[in-house]
């Protein structure tokens, strides 16, 4: 396939990149920097200021990636600026006749108790991110309905790979572990997690790009869920950190247990996670071992 990545040097776009062009496909990259470092053979990457007809003529699908994350305060521009990206590029398909179309969106669009969660459940998003993303689904699932696209909105876990900006509690606990530090686990360390690493969102992309008549939501995640404490044993075990490891009750962990029911992409994409977390902790390591 011709596939035009929007986000395409982002946390998971390079990533994305390499899978999209080790599997055999041409690949167009588009992201705000003014060049890339990825040359091989088969890989075009224009600036999103200087994106030129040519080279989306006869693409045979789009995936958007590009979004502001929540790393930090995320507000109502940001919420609205999400969404322009998401409209942009759409219109951008529908004049070239791109009607294959995967976005990127969130677990965030959940919340609420009733585990797991299923993708005709409603709730209230937990955040504006997450209302962004949801806004974005809808808009997608509109220009389908009157424009004749093919929109596959992918509701991602906790997504865990390598050069993830630090901040989160995944990437706090592997900087603990490599500088071999006492991790400290709020509460009960019980609370759930629905993970994915970055190669299965890449590997789930592809997938739904291989299904261009298909049109809806997905969740995407791992087999199961993980517990905090099971994320710090792990972590620790493939960063030689073993052990290393306190609670502390007086202080709790923001936000409940999460989990998505995951068997619609199985049924009708045919993707399922092949990597579980002690996988993507080997996986992480290797890669920075390369870098």
């Amino acid at each position: 396939m011709k596939i035009v990545i929007v986000g395409s040097e982002g946390f998971i776009g390079r990533t994305m990149v390499r899978r999209a062009l080790m599997d055999g496909n041409e690949v167009v990259g588009v992201d705000i920097p003014k060049e890339s470092p990825v040359t091989d053979a088969g890989y075009t990457y224009r600036c999103v200021d200087s994106v030129d007809d040519a080279v989306l003529e006869n693409a045979d699908g789009m995936v958007l990636l590009a979004a502001k994350r929540p790393i930090g305060a995320f507000t109502l521009d940001d919420y609205f600026g999400n969404i322009g990206i998401i409209q942009k590029n759409l219109e951008l398909a529908i004049e070239k006749g791109i009607t294959n179309i995967v976005f990127a969106s969130s677990i965030s669009v959940y919340s609420g108790e009733k585990l797991p969660w299923t993708e005709t459940d409603y709730s209230v998003p937990l955040n504006l991110y997450g209302a962004s993303k949801l806004a974005c689904e809808n808009i997608g699932l509109l220009q389908s309905r009157t424009k004749g696209l093919r929109f596959k909105a992918l509701r991602f876990g906790h997504v865990i790979g390598p050069n993830e900006k630090n901040g989160f509690f995944v990437n706090l606990t592997m900087q603990n572990a490599r500088e071999k530090k006492t991790q400290t686990i709020y509460g009960t360390g019980e609370q759930k997690r629905h993970y994915i690493a970055v190669p299965d969102v890449c590997a789930a992309v592809l997938c739904a790009l291989k299904h261009p008549d298909e049109c809806g939501v997905y969740n995407i995640g791992m087999a199961r869920t993980y517990t905090n404490n099971e994320v710090v044993e792990t972590v620790n075990r493939v960063f030689q950190n073993a052990g290393n490891a306190v609670h502390d009750l007086s202080k709790q962990m923001i936000g409940g247990d999460d989990g998505m029911s995951i068997a619609k992409a199985q049924d009708k994409l045919g993707f399922a996670a092949a990597y579980d977390l002690e996988k993507t902790f080997l996986y992480i390591k290797s890669e920075i071992e390369r870098s």
